[in-house]
């Protein structure tokens, strides 16, 4: 009985491990003040190596880590936007301000 005891908190332990490192797919759209699709938007997870571009609609698709992670947005002539992500991460909808 011990045995079995110790085998199932393991894999219960386990399983933990694994849910904590899954990536998360996060969706959205990004448009400017005259809600224009913006095309070539730069997206990355602050302090990561991950980012991705907007498409020509302005949609963009990016897998980040964990929640609590912030996008920051950057495309030239708009300003900084940073997006802290919560569990209602997906699909987001940004806005950039023109310098």
């Amino acid at each position: 009985m011990k045995v079995f005891t110790k085998i199932t908190f393991f894999l219960f332990v386990m399983t933990l491990f694994a849910c904590g490192k899954e990536s998360q797919m996060i969706k959205g759209t990004i448009t400017n003040e005259s809600q224009q699709p913006l095309q070539n938007v730069m997206v990355q997870v602050v302090g990561t190596d991950l980012y991705a571009k907007s498409k020509e609609d302005g949609s963009f698709m990016i897998n980040t880590k964990k929640r609590g992670d912030e996008l920051l947005f950057n495309l030239e002539g708009y300003k900084l936007y940073f997006h802290k992500l919560d569990k209602n991460a997906s699909p987001l909808e940004i806005e950039l301000q023109e310098k």
